[in-house]
């Protein structure tokens, strides 16, 4: 249920379309503990960043999340990568012989943007001329000493520089491929590399949907018009509030068919040249290009700009709810993880509540998975997972664990729609614009047709003065 409040302007008009909804939380509950993630091979993670599931009968699911495997990893002993682990919603039961898909430096020969780190997260199908399979954004870094630390690292960690990569498997999920790079920060490697800056990207969040932000099904039923959106974070100079100095978050989308045609040709170049960053403040919104195409990251991507600048951002995770035909954001901040809402991937909503936090512990790489039997799709009690790590002690693994919290989403039964005439005077004598605009406060409306509207306001309040 949308809010429509007194505006001023029709731009301000298709800010207010967001949606307008309760969270509630349940208790932290433990996926698991650290004790057994290492018994069942892992020096650390799962997951260091967002994970994937996909469904693998009686409730049952196989997981895809960045983790390092120990002497007793069996399937990758002593390496970092994408591996795989099982369990339920409620609790991590096995690591399938700790299977690891992919790692650093697996990336087309010649592209350096894995070099040092790659690991993922989440896995979308897709079904298309006769093509189906599953994709993979993952999280990828190269690395360099810092010369201003004593242990020549960045916050503890070491000094990356992170981008989005593509894998793509067609064998159920069984096997991955890294076809290639997809987003890079705008700032270019040269803006961080030898400094004491790290560059964060998450690790990449997937939605299918239109050219207006509504949700589709998979397969699409019209692919022409359907479009991967990818939510990342980024650091651009020169912008307002808590995005001055702090990684925001931001989206990218390419079109469907484009994305499944190039992620199975092989093609680097044509997986590097398939997203295009928003941007808002451009006549054009989405002509911002995600990468440099460049194998050794030496030119400069597109410009992004923040959905929200009230709220810094790492790792965001986004889903669709079918409880209220929107979408849910779940990402780390200060104090916590927080969740926002949105009606067409845009127009974001205030975070929603208090949050999820645990006094004393700082929670880490939030993902959404939801409760339908679909992972990729939430009902009305989708679960953020999460890492918790004693305060100042990341990244120190011994003291994590894997836990996750249960939401119950529902419209706010007192939000109201609510139009005056106070800023359209016109209003009293154009029975057709107050139709047009108190529909807006309808959910059916896509921003298509909300433009549409405003644009259909505009000309009668002409028509009228």
């Amino acid at each position: 249920m949308l809010v429509l409040t007194v505006i001023s302007s029709p731009n301000e008009l298709l800010a207010s379309n967001t949606p307008v909804i309760n969270v509630g939380l349940s208790q932290p509950a433990t996926f698991a503990t650290r004790s057994e993630l290492e018994n069942f091979g892992f020096v650390w993670g799962p997951s260091d960043g967002a994970f994937g599931a996909i469904p693998a009968g009686s409730g049952n699911y196989r997981f895809y999340g960045s983790a390092a495997g120990g002497p007793t990893c069996s399937g990758a002993p002593n390496a970092k990568g994408a591996f795989l682990f099982t369990g339920t919603l409620n609790q991590v039961t096995g690591n399938n012989g700790c299977t690891r898909f992919f790692g650093p430096g697996d990336g087309p020969s010649g592209w350096l943007f894995d070099e040092n780190f790659s690991g993922g997260g989440q896995v979308l199908q897709f079904s298309y001329d006769s093509q189906t399979g599953w994709l993979m954004p993952f999280h990828a870094e190269e690395w360099w000493q810092n010369p201003m630390a004593s242990n020549h690292k960045c916050d503890n960690v070491p000094c990356f520089y992170s981008s989005l990569g593509l894998a793509v498997s067609t064998d159920g999920g069984n096997t991955f491929k890294v076809v290639g790079e997809i987003l890079q920060p705008s700032e270019p490697l040269s803006a961080f590399e030898g400094g004491g800056r790290n560059m964060a990207v998450g690790t990449g969040s997937l939605v299918v949907a239109d050219a207006n932000g509504n949700h589709l099904t998979v397969p699409p039923t019209n692919p022409g018009g359907a479009y991967f959106y990818l939510f990342y974070t980024d650091l651009a100079p020169g912008l307002q509030g808590a995005c001055e100095d702090n990684p925001c978050m931001g989206v990218a989308r390419a079109p469907y068919q484009a994305v499944v045609q190039a992620a199975l040709s092989g093609n680097a170049t044509k997986v590097a040249t398939l997203f295009r960053k928003y941007n808002g403040a451009v006549p054009d919104s989405w002509t911002q290009p995600a990468t440099s195409d460049t194998p050794g990251q030496t030119g400069i991507a597109g410009v992004y700009a923040p959905l929200w600048t009230d709220d810094w951002v790492s790792q965001p995770s986004v889903i669709y709810d079918s409880s209220f035909n929107g979408y849910l954001v779940a990402y780390q901040s200060r104090d916590g993880v927080r969740v926002r809402a949105s009606y067409n991937l845009i127009n974001w909503s205030e975070p929603i509540g208090s949050g999820v936090a645990e006094t004393g512990y700082t929670l880490y790489a939030p993902t959404l998975l939801g409760e339908t039997g679909d992972p990729t799709i939430a009902g009305a009690a989708p679960r953020p997972y999460f890492t918790t790590f004693p305060s100042n002690s990341f990244p120190n693994w011994e003291t994590s664990t894997f836990e996750t919290v249960q939401l119950t989403v529902s419209e706010n039964s007192n939000a109201s729609s609510s139009l005056t005439t106070t800023s359209y005077p016109m209003l009293l004598n154009c029975p057709t614009c107050l139709q047009a605009v108190s529909s807006l406060s309808k959910k059916e409306s896509s921003s298509f047709m909300q433009k549409e509207k405003v644009g259909l306001l505009q000309k009668e309040e002409a028509r009228f003065n």
